[in-house]
């Protein structure tokens, strides 16, 4: 038998069930998910640029200890040529060899601000070690210069002795006289050459030594070469030991093509056969 009810436009027969009615979300919790889902959203993106940022100024950093050890390496390289040490004994262009056993010590793995907290102390101490260095290599060259600066050796290449330092026989007046420097005879126009480093502090003619050449070699020490026939160094100019300043002549008192050499100590003439004999 059918089941019949009974409504307000007639009776008929259930053949369908009912559709459950629509449950509506309060808005306030639709608002909240959406601001949560926003909030991980921007921090999604505030890490992906905190992470960027950092990427970049890492690679900068090590950019920048990279150039600084290129600076060490060059300067660590100029100290093994300016004291003149062994290159197989200090490589500055190879890792430093280090190893032996070790024992892992447990605990997190280091994070970005460990990194870069330890590249931040790399940084201070190389520059540390520059200045070390730097300070170094000049007392290194001090100590070059004031040694290439002290007088040695001959001021000619090629010639022998004609007169010695002190009293002598002028050979103008015939009478005894102080000769304050030590005569070194050869061919007209040879080469004249100095015996320390230093600044040229004259070039050009001088009553008696007629054209002359003086440098400075610092320290107290100062030489003169007189009688050239012409100067290959003009006042100002720096030169190295052995270097070509003059050509041999027979300027001013002369009796003959020879190089008048004299040294100073402090103001003070002295004897340059002491200096002559120190080049060994």
């Amino acid at each position: 038998m059918s089941l019949l009810i009974a409504s307000g436009v007639g009776i008929g027969r259930l053949t369908a069930p009912v559709a459950p009615a629509q449950v509506a979300l309060p808005s306030d919790v639709t608002a909240e998910w959406q601001a949560a889902i926003d909030a991980n959203r921007q921090e999604v993106a505030d890490t992906r640029q905190y992470l960027q940022e950092n990427t970049q100024a890492l690679a900068r950093k090590v950019a920048m200890l990279q150039a600084d050890m290129m600076r060490l390496n060059a300067a660590g390289q100029r100290l093994i040529e300016v004291a003149d040490l062994d290159e197989g004994e200090f490589v500055f262009d190879a890792a430093p060899a280090v190893g032996g056993p070790e024992i892992e010590i447990e605990g997190d793995l280091p994070r970005l601000e460990d990194v870069t907290g330890t590249l931040g102390e790399l940084d201070r101490q190389i520059a540390g070690r520059e200045r070390e260095m730097r300070v170094l290599e000049d007392l290194i060259l001090a100590s070059r210069l004031q040694s290439e600066g002290h007088p040695e050796g001959r001021p000619i290449l090629s010639g022998w002795i004609s007169s010695l330092f002190g009293v002598r026989t002028d050979p103008f007046t015939g009478r005894r006289a102080h000769h304050y420097g030590m005569d070194f005879a050869g061919r007209e126009g040879s080469e004249v050459v100095a015996v320390a480093s230093g600044v040229v502090t004259w070039a050009g003619h001088r009553h008696g030594y007629g054209m002359l050449v003086e440098i400075n070699h610092g320290n107290g020490y100062v030489t003169r070469y007189g009688h050239n026939q012409k100067h290959d160094v003009k006042v100002g100019d720096r030169v190295a030991k052995g270097d070509v300043i003059a050509r041999m002549g027979n300027t001013g008192r002369s009796t003959g093509p020879h190089v008048h050499f004299e040294v100073l100590r402090n103001g003070k003439v002295v004897n340059p056969a002491k200096y002559i004999r120190a080049q060994g």
